[in-house]
This record gives C-alpha cells, sequence and structure tokens, in this order.
C-alpha cells in the first residue's frame, strides 16, 4: 500500500498515453536522451550472395508454379514530384477501425477509431522538411462508461509532425532534426511512436545523430506536456547493440498521475542486444531505473527485463513463423524504496498483447506466437500470453500508461491467460485490412483488484475488432 504526500494535478510532466501531442503548450517536464549504436562487421558477401540468388531461383519457381497475376502487375508510379530543385512526396494515410469488448467488469462496450493524416515531405539537397496534419476521432458507440484501462473519447486535429532536417548524404547519415516528430528508439517498449492509439505518439523534440565509421550516436531533447522517453543504436543483421539512456526531469503529476510516482527526476539507462539473420529474429534489453519519487520522498530503483527470439521457415508451405517471448518489470511493495518500474512512452499494442491490458510495469509474462501466410500479401497469426503481477497488491497498469487498479491489499499474483487470434491483409499496396478476436481469461489477481476497485467482474473478458488503413507513400 502506498500513498502520495503531495495531490495530484492535471497538468504534467508526462505525455498521457491517449493524449493528442498536438499542443502547443510545453509543461513543466524536460526529457533528456542519449542513443549509441555500433554495427558489427562480418564478411558475409559470398553467403549473402548465394543466399539471394537461392531466394531468387525459388521466388521463380514459385511464380511458375502459381501462375498468378502478379507478372502483370503495372509499373510503380513515381513517389516524388520535382518541383524545382525540390523534391515533394505526398504523406497521407486514412485509417477506420471498430472494437467490442466484452469488458472485465462484465459491460459491452464498443467504440469506433477514426483517424486521417496528411501532409507532404520536401527534400532539396541536405534539407528535408515534413509537415503532417491529422485528424482523429473516437466515438464510445455504446450507452455508459468507457472500457477499462482503455483511451476516452476524443476528437483532436492538429499537427502530427512539423521538423525541419539537414543531414549528410552518405549511406549512414548523420543528421540534426527540430521539431515535433515521431520517434522510437529500439523495440518501442521504453520510447515509441505508439501507432495503434487514436492518436499514435509525436513530441517536441530536438535531435540529432553523428555516425562516425562503424558507430552512431544519437541525442534527443524534449520539453513534454504530458510521459518520457530513452535512447539506442542499431546494428548489422547478425548482431546489433542499442544502448540507451533517458532522464526525466517533472515538477507535477500528469493528468493520469499513475498514483503521484511520476513527479521527480527518473533516470532510465537501457542496453538492448538484437539480431535477424538465416531466419532467426531475436532481442534482450534490459532497463535500470533509479531516481527520486519526490510525491513519497522516496529514492527510485526499479528495473526490467525483456527478451524474445522467432524463426521463420522460409521454405515451408505457408511460410510458417514461431516466436516466444518473455519480459518482467518490478513493482513497488512498499518499504523506503519505490520499486515500480515506469515503462515512460511506450509502444502500446506491439508486445502485451491485442487487448492492451498488460503493460512492462509490476508484472511477469510469458507469450508464444505461430504466424502464418494463407495467401499472398496476408497474414494469419495467433498468440497465448500468461501474465503475473511480480508484488501481490501492486498496481496493475496497461500499456496505454492507464492504472486499472492502484495498490490493494490483495495477496494474489495471476492476472490472466490472454488468447489473440489476428488476420491481416493487403489487396492493394497502399491498403490494409484487418480483424482480430481476443479472450482473456482472468486470474485471482485480476478478479480480487476488480473486487476492491468495486467492480464486478466475470471470469472472462472478450474483444473483437476490425480495421482498415489506407497510406501515402
Amino acid at each position: 500500500m502506498r500513498a502520495a504526500s503531495g495531490a495530484s494535478s492535471p497538468q504534467s510532466g508526462v505525455l498521457a498515453p491517449h493524449a493528442a501531442t498536438t499542443s502547443s503548450a510545453a509543461g513543466p517536464a524536460i526529457t533528456v536522451g542519449l542513443r549509441l549504436a555500433r554495427v558489427i562487421q562480418t564478411n558475409l558477401a559470398p553467403y549473402v550472395s548465394v543466399r539471394r540468388v537461392k531466394r531468387i531461383a525459388t521466388g521463380l519457381v514459385l511464380l511458375a508454379w502459381a501462375g498468378t497475376a502478379r507478372a502483370q502487375v503495372a509499373p510503380a508510379a513515381p513517389e516524388a514530384v520535382a518541383v524545382g530543385d525540390w523534391k515533394l512526396v505526398p504523406v497521407a494515410e486514412a485509417r477506420i477501425r471498430g472494437e467490442y469488448r466484452r469488458d472485465l467488469d462484465t459491460g459491452d462496450r464498443g467504440i469506433l477509431v477514426e483517424r486521417a493524416r496528411l501532409g507532404a515531405d520536401a527534400e532539396r539537397g541536405p534539407v528535408e522538411m515534413r509537415i503532417v496534419l491529422q485528424d482523429s476521432r473516437l466515438w464510445n458507440l455504446g450507452a455508459g462508461s468507457d472500457a477499462l484501462g482503455q483511451p476516452r473519447p476524443l476528437a483532436q486535429i492538429g499537427a502530427y509532425e512539423a521538423w525541419v532536417e539537414a543531414h549528410t548524404s552518405s549511406a549512414h547519415p548523420s543528421f540534426v532534426r527540430v521539431g515535433r516528430q515521431a520517434v522510437t528508439w529500439g523495440e518501442g517498449r521504453l520510447l515509441g511512436a505508439s501507432d495503434w492509439s487514436p492518436t499514435g505518439r509525436s513530441i517536441d523534440a530536438a535531435r540529432g545523430r553523428l555516425a562516425v565509421g562503424n558507430w552512431a550516436f544519437e541525442a534527443l531533447a524534449a520539453s513534454l506536456s504530458d510521459p518520457v522517453a530513452p535512447g539506442g543504436s542499431a546494428l548489422d543483421p547478425l548482431f546489433a547493440v542499442e544502448l540507451y539512456g533517458l532522464a526525466r526531469f517533472a515538477q507535477l503529476d500528469p493528468a493520469a498521475s499513475l498514483e503521484g510516482s511520476v513527479r521527480g527526476e527518473t533516470y532510465t539507462p537501457s542496453l538492448r542486444l538484437h539480431g535477424d539473420a538465416h531466419g532467426w529474429t531475436w532481442g534482450a534489453e534490459g532497463a535500470l531505473q533509479l531516481g527520486r519519487a519526490a510525491s513519497f520522498v522516496q529514492d527510485r530503483l526499479a528495473w526490467a527485463t525483456a527478451g524474445h527470439v522467432a524463426y521463420a521457415f522460409e521454405h515451408v508451405l505457408l511460410s510458417p513463423s514461431v516466436r516466444l517471448g518473455g519480459s518482467y518489470a518490478s513493482g513497488d511493495h512498499g518499504g523506503t524504496v519505490y520499486h515500480a518500474f515506469d515503462p515512460m512512452l511506450p509502444d502500446a499494442h506491439r508486445w502485451y498483447g491485442a487487448m492492451d491490458l498488460f503493460g512492462w510495469s509490476n508484472e511477469v509474462e510469458g507469450n508464444a506466437r505461430v504466424a502464418i501466410v494463407p495467401w499472398t500479401d496476408a497474414q494469419a497469426a495467433v498468440e497465448y500470453r500468461y501474465a503475473r503481477m511480480v508484488e501481490a497488491g501492486g498496481s496493475w497498469r496497461t500499456d496505454n500508461l492507464v492504472t486499472i487498479a492502484p495498490p490493494t491489499a490483495s495477496t494474489d499474483l495471476e492476472l490472466g491467460h490472454e488468447i489473440d487470434a489476428t488476420l491481416r491483409w493487403s489487396p492493394w499496396v497502399p491498403l490494409e485490412l484487418s480483424a482480430g478476436y481476443s479472450v482473456l481469461v482472468l486470474g485471482a489477481a485480476a478478479k480480487s483488484v476488480l473486487a476492491s476497485e468495486r467492480v464486478r467482474g466475470s471470469d472472462l473478458a472478450h474483444m473483437a475488432m476490425g480495421q482498415a488503413t489506407v497510406k501515402l507513400p
């Protein structure tokens, strides 16, 4: 059990999970990040060449065997338009998604999410600039309260991106970019664009990258009106190393206060190793969190780890792939030090299930995923996830940075079992259609936590969704 010593304010130093980042008001928080990357060179030229030849030969055989209309595809239209010395590229996206939930409190709820983006990218020599406007809306289709742990209804119009950049012309360019921009470092567990959310996430920042031989140094500084970010580094397919560092200084808690834990100083270094070669994809990441939780007058000491490994059977019928993963994030259990890990600005809907009910804080989970390609430009997948709390009675937080329930006196740990089934299909290059169904079997901890909030729950929660996206380029 823990209570903040100060009252929460509607203003904040951390970005709300579903709040549009188009607000022009700068909040009382400053984020500074540092990213270090090193490419590890390996002499793969002979192997890569042979592999590419094999892939091409296999592709030709498959095309001849299938006899489809692939060979009749018209030449692609040019993406850029020349206007004097400038190259202009249109940027457009239209997305609509419907969701139905049989929620944690047994309520039936439906939402409709609409998002449209329109803008342009202009480049002339070493100078590039981009402006993208966005209209995003979320409608509650049923009467009654909002879905538990999910974004609330909204209607917002503003600038999603507005930045200018100067860069070098090398294969791995250095650059300086200033303005509103979407940033993802690493796998997005600490800093991501959160594209699944109604508005996505962009931040007003100054960002720079310096490439020196096999090394790359990246730094980011942002003033935020509502959570905060990290740093990273990327490498060759076989092996990559990313070192992140993030410092957040928040004078006030956000509207979604996360139990008053944001105010103060938060320092989060993180190390990520990853690779992608020979059909294998893997990643492992660890983060340590230090600083001061001012509302509790306590020092911070929290940690988190995550990892996954996947293999794609490239030359097998239906192109199946399998992935195993897991994660751990410390939770708070009282005492003189604050131990709950804060994932800051994570990518929602990417790593913790389609129902967005789990997050990288006070949880340990394991997952397995199987995917196939049932027909051209389509993918069907089924994913299973088992989640538990690390500290019984600690906060239950989602990847949308929403607290479903604050600390309680519960002694149970099991949150539940989630199964997600999804189907994605792109019948036309700019268009993607997706549909999914998810079910969560609630564990003892989830039931007791909901009961402590006087929410009448059941053994099952469901969600069904359908989405259409049109995007250029």
